[in-house]
This record gives structure tokens, sequence and C-alpha cells, in this order.
């Protein structure tokens, strides 16, 4: 525990009237000319107390499963599987489903948020992936623009604070009417954490974990990672870390969590965990290795709803919620709790869905607020 960062409220007004007191004695000195007396230290911000905050995690969905393409033991079926998987990721339409999540984060306007499968779609048409060409660079849809776009529709002001880039696969995709004639179509995956235009950011880290899930008979490697920055509120400087781990494979799931707590063992400042770890709570493997590791869920079992974020059917047009498991999750660590941390999810209730009738991802958002009191004037 950070113990400075939890000071009683019996403190606070003997260190204000410290702090105006050696200020004026400063004020004094510098009149009298007494210059060789340096200016008199003032209590260091280490000792503030933390203020309301908030923070969000949100997998907004590229748009497709990924199943078929992963079932595929005829190298010969890709293209067609790719083609199927393009098709509906443009029928789930991001740009529409970027407005809904701009909407729940504007609901809420939190100070972070961290963001799974943020993807670069990009196409070349014809392809040379089969003949070892160069990659495509054609960009049919960048999700961060898309999504910052819909942030400024809604009147917020967001800034990407850092990101990390995990899978970059390029695959043939059969041509529209054509068995013969192939395009190919690149999927970028970033991992990224916005912060509001007053949250002070630094110290930037991204990092692609050593384990990872391959698919040997497609000859790919699914690179997954964090990212991390340093966030300051109130005067406060928080490690905030957002990462999705892999959904395919509980063993590389836990190596990479492992490795996430190690990264961090030695980490001082308060830890905010944000992410899609694919572990449901509270009784999976690597939910309780990051459990042991010291970090606490910010779910309030009292809360209203089950709190489950996974998943929708991979089309999004279910009238009636499919979520059955709570896998989207905020943890912390160095971190003293105050009395309330209000959680909600988001994304999930009926009047969230699109006029179109999609919901805004196959995941709901998580979002906590952390109710620290006010401090007395």
């Amino acid at each position: 525990m950070l113990k400075n960062l939890n000071f009683n409220s019996k403190f606070s007004k003997p260190i204000s009237s410290i702090k105006i007191v050696l200020l004026l004695f400063g004020i004094l000195l510098s009149l009298s000319g007494c210059e060789r007396i340096p200016t008199p230290m003032l209590p260091d911000d280490s000792t503030l107390e933390p203020q309301p905050f908030t923070v969000m995690t949100y997998n907004v969905y590229v748009g497709a499963s990924v199943e078929s393409l992963l079932g595929v033991t005829n190298l010969l079926e890709v293209p067609a599987a790719v083609a199927e998987m393009y098709a509906a990721t443009m029928a789930t339409d991001f740009s529409g489903r970027a407005a809904g999540i701009a909407s729940a984060i504007k609901a809420h306007q939190p100070h972070l948020i961290g963001l799974q499968e943020i993807s670069l779609l990009r196409r070349q048409s014809p392809g040379d992936r089969l003949t070892g060409g160069e990659p495509a660079e054609e960009v049919v849809l960048d999700f961060l623009e898309v999504l910052m776009k819909a942030l400024q529709a809604e009147g917020l002001n967001y800034q990407v604070a850092a990101k990390v880039q995990n899978a970059d696969v390029e695959m043939p995709m059969s041509a529209e009417g054509s068995f013969t004639e192939y395009d190919d179509v690149r999927l970028t995956d970033f991992d990224v954490i916005l912060a509001r235009s007053d949250v002070t950011v630094s110290r930037p880290v991204s990092m692609n974990y050593d384990t990872v899930f391959a698919v040997e008979a497609l000859f790919l490697e699914i690179l997954r990672g964090y990212v991390a920055i340093d966030a300051t509120i109130s005067g406060v400087t928080y490690r905030v870390v957002n990462t999705h781990l892999e959904f395919f494979g509980q063993d590389i799931r836990v190596a990479q969590a492992q490795q996430l707590i190690d990264s961090l063992e030695t980490e001082t400042l308060p830890i905010i965990l944000l992410g899609d770890f694919n572990t449901p709570a509270p009784d999976s493997t690597a939910y309780q290795l990051l459990r042991s590791a010291g970090y606490m869920d910010t779910w309030q079992m009292d809360s209203e709803g089950t709190g489950y974020t996974c998943c929708q059917p991979s089309a999004l047009q279910n009238e009636v919620s499919a979520h059955y498991e709570r896998i989207d999750q905020i943890f912390v660590r160095n971190l003293e709790l105050p009395a309330s941390v209000l959680t909600y999810t988001v994304g999930d209730k009926p009047s969230d869905r699109l006029p179109s009738g999609l919901w805004p991802s196959d995941h709901a958002g998580v979002v906590a607020h952390f109710a620290y009191p006010s401090p007395q004037p």
C-alpha cells in the first residue's frame, strides 16, 4: 500500500496551514534581502489524497469470428474463409457501432479508457501475398480514427495516450465473383489507452508477450501484449495498464498473465489494470493468479446486474443480450480502495442497441468510479 496516499482528513488542515506559513516566511525573507537563504520546500505532492476518478475498459470487437478461419484444414479453403470474415466485418458496421461506444463514454466520461481489438484493416487488389509481394497498405477501416471522430462528435476531448501493436496478419481473399483471382487482406490489432484532456500522461511502455498462440497450419503466430502509462489525476499519479490476454489456450493465457505480473512486480505507484483477460471470474486459473499476486477486482458483487461482459453472437443481431461470463475486468494494486467503488457494465442493455439493431460490441464495457470523498475546504 502507498500509505502517503491515505492521509486522514485530520491532517489536511495542518498541512494547509504549514504551507501558508512557509510561503509567508519565504516572501518576508526575500523582501529583507536575504538572498542566500533558499525558498522553503513545500510538502511534496505525493502527500495528496486521491480525488474521485473514473476508468473504463472496452473490447470494441473486430466484427467477425475467427473460429471458422482457424478451423481450416486445407490451405485451399483459406481465401474463401477470409472472404467470409471480411464480409462479416463490414456487415457489423464499426462506424455505426463506434457511435454507440462513444455515447457510453459520454455518459460516464472516464478519465482513462483501455480499449482492446482496435483494428486496422487494409487491402490490396489484386493481391500478391501468395507470391511474397509487398504488404497491403490501402486502408479500408481504421477503428481508432473512426472512434476518435465519434468521440469528437459527442463533444468529448480524448487523446491517444499510448498503444501496442499486436498481431499483424495478411492473407489472400477470394476476389468477388472469381475463384481464381485473389485480393490480400491485412488485419493489424492494437490495444490502446485513451486519456481525457485533463489527465497528464507520461512514461508510455508497450510490450508483446513471449508466449503466443500459433496456428501451424496457417503459418500464423497471434501476438498479444500490454500497454502502460503514468497518468496524473488531481496531482496523484497512477500506473495504468491495458491488456488483452489470449482466448485460445489456457496455458498460453496463464503464461501471459504471469509475464504481466512479473513485469509490474516492482512498480510502486498505484496500479490500475484494465483489460479483456479472457479468464472468467472468479474461479479461472489466470484470474486467480492475478488475485494471488495482490490485484483486487473492483467489481462489487452488490452492484446492479451480474457483471457478465461476454459475448454476443458474432453477427450482433440478437434481441436479448447473450452475455454469460465476466472476462472484462478492472483490477487495482498498491491502492487502498475507498468505501465506495461504483461499477457498471455498459453497452449491454436493450436501449444500447443501435437503430440498425446491432449491439455496440460483442462485449460489454466496464466502468469503475472510485468515489473518494472530496477534500473539505
